[in-house]
């Protein structure tokens, strides 16, 4: 136990730096979906720039000044009408699609109040949450598109892979055994009918060194990745374009 736990502490910092490997061992882009009007425009980013998969930017200088305007953002209900099926194997064997639909609407509108709360918890926000649109406010939209709940099984067998190999070996062949969401997003003006900002993003269960509760429940790393999730583009509409807002970290030593 104790060689193994040195093994950790050892691997740790190589794994932080290696930034090819933190987007290796990280959940691939998702297939973009028709919730946005520029997903064949979207374009690949660098973890260390950027904390979403895709993004696209308006290139329109004048829509910008007139949307910076705005000081105010409506985040509207989140969508499902492009929520694909499961894929995992072991998540459809041990969640009822009539469940994951339920947990789905859940997600939703965990997703809605943690955007608005990311925004009225920074020290410095960008803009002000409003509860209905209005003239003078940005408009928020996001979707979730890909959504399988961790198998606890799945869960297990990762566990045993740390166990027989070395801590973090499952991060680079247990793809297929984590539970995964993917969104994506836009931020549109109503007043210029024009979108500023679209962006897409998947997250898997995160890889842990020793080990992570996670892994035993099916619906928990979902939600830390959404409060994560609303805490970088929380960061990113207060960061001046080009400037960096770094990706989540693809590996955890920490239990939750």
């Amino acid at each position: 136990m104790i060689y193994r736990l040195f093994l950790c502490l050892l691997l740790l910092p190589w794994l932080i730096s290696c930034s090819s490997l933190q987007r290796l061992a990280k959940a691939g882009a998702a297939k973009p979906s028709p919730f946005l009007a520029h997903a064949g425009e979207l374009k690949k980013t660098q973890a260390k720039h950027d904390p979403f998969l895709r993004v696209w930017r308006n290139s329109s200088r004048k829509v910008w000044e007139e949307a910076e305007k705005k000081k105010n953002l409506y985040i509207a209900p989140v969508s499902l009408e492009h929520l694909r099926p499961m894929t995992k194997p072991l998540s459809r064997v041990e969640v009822r699609e009539k469940t994951r639909q339920k947990e789905a609407r859940e997600m939703g509108e965990y997703a809605r109040e943690q955007f608005a709360k990311a925004f009225r918890a920074s020290a410095n926000p960008h803009y002000q949450i409003v509860d209905a649109p209005a003239k003078d406010a940005l408009n928020l939209e996001l979707a979730i598109i890909e959504f399988n709940p961790n198998a606890i099984s799945a869960g297990l067998t990762r566990r045993a892979i740390n166990i027989l190999a070395v801590p973090g070996a499952e991060s680079l062949v247990g793809r297929p055994l984590k539970g995964n969401i993917a969104i994506e997003g836009r931020v549109w003006d109503p007043h210029q009918k024009e979108s500023l900002y679209e962006f897409a993003d998947a997250e898997h269960n995160r890889s842990a060194l020793i080990l992570s509760i996670h892994d035993y429940n099916p619906y928990s790393a979902a939600r830390k990745i959404i409060r994560e999730w609303a805490s970088q583009f929380e960061q990113i509409t207060r960061t001046p374009a080009g400037g960096r807002v770094k990706d989540s970290p693809a590996f955890t030593i920490w239990l939750w």
